[in-house]
């Protein structure tokens, strides 16, 4: 018993599904089944009633078989993704075939099948105005038959039973409007089904969704925190280099783009007078050369530069910083500009000279000391050692004064001139710090 009805299930569903494709919309998908279903019962009646009522001594039953190619011709359209035009060719072919078959073996209920079909428009189309159309086209051809007959005398076949075929066929004709409704209803409910299931999935996202969202609301509130605080410390850190340190923008060219006040206190300049003009400007006479066109070479390969840099006052003196050119890039990765920033080091600078100074004063103090007073005072004490072993002879005393005033001179001489070296030195010195 479950065999054949999964057989004709599996019939049913293949019949009714020629020229389905995934890419349909549910217009498209309800229109081609409508088709497909509309035409496989009326196929299946057509058969069934031809082969009773051929048995039953009708021969003109037979000539409903002309359907069957007609038929093959719109599942074949169907097939090939055709369906607009499976449809139109339907409509216009059908009900002229009909019409045939109703004059052709008249007044067996034939043409009732062309009503059958109009009511069945309603069905097929989608626009009221086609579907007008096609009953007013059905009672066109029916008003064919209908003046043939009233024209024509009729002769009947004594071995047709008219009234049991009249009778078959009314319901027949019936029955394919209703099982057209019912199947029409039938994938109506398939898609509101499909719908309410596409309507669950959506509510159901939609409550991630909204989870989502309140995560994400929580996550954009915390963001908007932590990014108000980092950019309360950036600030922080800019105010701290604006105020501490000196900072500039300079372009590729070696021109000031923008500088901070610090900057222009330390170079004795005011902020116009350094911005749109050349940073060589800073730089001290001897090196301003070298130092420029080597900030132009790095800045051709785009690579930072650090060290200390020795910044020219517009008065008088020079400030020192220990300073990094840092490369600022556009989003394609080209340098179009540099970050100065520049920690002053002046004073440990000066610090670091006056020790040089220092220790180079020392070292010559140290030179004097060793060679211009060191060589009188040993002859002194080589005299006196020799006068106090008594290795000196009387007659020899006046030499041995001589000699002692001569050291004596020397000793004099050079401490005379030490005093003087570092009178001298001790000015310089005094001016550095």
């Amino acid at each position: 018993m479950h065999q054949p009805m999964i057989f004709l299930t599996t019939i049913w569903t293949k019949m009714i599904s020629v020229g389905y494709t995934s890419d349909m919309d549910y217009s498209q998908q309800t229109r081609l089944f409508t088709i497909n279903a509309f035409l496989t019962i009326t196929l299946c009646i057509t058969l069934l009633f031809c082969s009773v009522f051929f048995s039953l001594g009708s021969k003109g039953a037979l000539e409903g078989l002309w359907i069957a190619p007609f038929f093959a011709l719109i599942f074949f359209l169907n097939y090939k993704g055709k369906i607009e035009t499976a449809r139109t060719v339907l409509i216009l072919g059908l009900l002229p075939l009909l019409t045939a078959l109703a004059i052709s073996d008249r007044r067996t209920g034939t043409e009732f099948t062309i009503i059958a079909i109009g009511c069945c428009s309603v069905l097929l189309f989608d626009h009221l105005l086609h579907v007008l159309s096609c009953f007013i086209y059905a009672f066109a051809c029916y008003l064919v038959y209908f003046i043939y007959d009233s024209t024509h005398p009729f002769y009947p076949d004594p071995n047709t039973p008219y009234l049991l075929i009249q009778n078959s066929l009314m319901f027949i004709s019936g029955f394919i409007v209703v099982a057209q409704s019912l199947v029409f209803k039938s994938i109506i409910k398939r898609y509101a089904n499909q719908l309410q299931e596409a309507n669950d999935v959506v509510l159901t996202k939609n409550k991630a969704l909204e989870t989502s969202n309140k995560l994400l609301i929580a996550f954009s509130g915390n963001l908007d925190k932590l990014v108000q605080e980092k950019n309360e410390q950036l600030k922080d850190y800019s105010d701290a280099i604006d105020h501490y340190t000196c900072s500039a923008i300079v372009s590729t060219d070696a021109v000031f783009l923008k500088v901070n006040q610090v900057f222009a206190d330390h170079s004795g300049y005011t902020k116009e007078e350094l911005i749109h003009h050349d940073i060589s400007i800073i730089f001290p006479d001897n090196s301003r050369v070298r130092l420029t066109e080597e900030f132009k070479y790095l800045a051709n390969l785009g690579k930072p530069w650090g060290g200390e840099l020795k910044i020219k006052n517009k008065v008088s003196g020079y400030s020192w910083t220990d300073c990094v050119f840092i490369p600022i890039k556009n989003t394609e990765g080209i340098v179009v500009e540099y970050l100065y920033i520049g920690f002053l080091i002046t004073e440990r600078k000066q610090h670091q000279q006056l020790r040089e100074k220092t220790s180079t004063l020392l070292e010559n103090i140290a030179y004097r000391t060793s060679h211009q007073i060191r060589g009188p005072v040993a002859n002194i004490e080589g005299l006196a050692n020799l006068i106090r072993q008594g290795l000196i002879k009387e007659e020899e005393y006046p030499r041995v004064v001589d000699m002692l005033i001569t050291a004596n001179e020397s000793l004099r001489n050079a401490t005379t001139d030490l005093v003087k070296f570092v009178n001298e030195h001790q000015e310089d010195y005094l001016k550095d710090r």
